[in-house]
């Protein structure tokens, strides 16, 4: 006599089918080793993305000096057309204004804007990125007039101290103190203004410094504003780059 399906797996237990079970996958994790791999690909991409920002920065610090130097170079030039003369200045020109015959900041502050500045406000256009990141000294100067301007043919033998050599700014101090010369005359005796530095950002390394030490250099930035090069300002009004020895490159 037969039985249902349902009697006969009840008959035999064995025999019941058997429901599938899902099967599971045992998930491996990372090795050291990946790891390791990771953590460096992600520093390698943090240092370049930092590089690339710090480069993003220096180049716009750079471009706002320039800018101040086209600035003050006009500045002078304004200065000179009005009173015939070119303003008469010591070598370092720090950021602060002073109202003293021998300041160029005090000279040229109605060019810039300024009217009634009591002294000691700050002007920005005088401060050079070195000295406003490293502040070695709050008082010292941020940029360095070039007194004395070659005069002769061709290129000098040194650019900080050309022989011969002339002063167009004058002098304010001593035995040597003498007022800025009238711009005409500045221009017919250095020859070629876009080859005559008038102004370059300070630091210690500068070559006007191996010859003479002035009091105040332990104020200024030890090494150059950006880095490998410093900038400077000409007669002609352009800025350039220059090396550690004053070369235009």
């Amino acid at each position: 006599m037969g039985h249902s399906p349902d009697v006969q797996n009840l008959l035999n237990p064995m025999k019941t089918p058997k429901t599938s079970q899902p099967t599971r996958h045992l998930q491996r994790g990372f090795t050291l080793t990946e790891l390791l791999v990771v953590i460096a690909i992600i520093a390698v991409l943090a240092s370049l993305a930092f590089m690339a920002t710090r480069k993003i920065r220096d180049s716009a610090s750079a471009a706002v000096d320039a800018s101040d130097l086209r600035t003050i170079g006009a500045s002078v030039m304004l200065y000179a057309s009005d009173n015939n003369i070119l303003p008469t200045t010591s070598g370092g020109v720090g950021p602060e204004f002073n109202s003293s015959s021998n300041s160029l900041s005090g000279a040229l502050a109605p060019y810039l804007g300024y009217e009634d500045l009591p002294d000691g406000t700050f002007m920005p256009e005088f401060a050079a990125a070195s000295w406003q990141n490293e502040k070695a000294g709050d008082n010292g100067p941020s940029l360095l007039v070039m007194h004395r301007v070659y005069s002769g043919n061709g290129t000098p033998s040194s650019l900080s101290r050309p022989d011969p050599c002339f002063l167009p700014f004058g002098y304010p101090f001593g035995d040597a103190k003498r007022d800025g010369m009238t711009l005409e005359g500045a221009i017919s005796t250095m020859g070629d203004p876009s080859n005559r530095l008038m102004l370059t950002e300070i630091d210690r390394l500068h070559p006007n410094f191996k010859s003479s030490t002035p009091s105040w250099l332990d104020t200024v930035p030890e090494k150059m504003a950006h880095g490998s090069y410093r900038l400077g300002l000409y007669w002609d009004g352009h800025v350039s780059r220059l090396d550690v020895d004053l070369n235009a490159f």
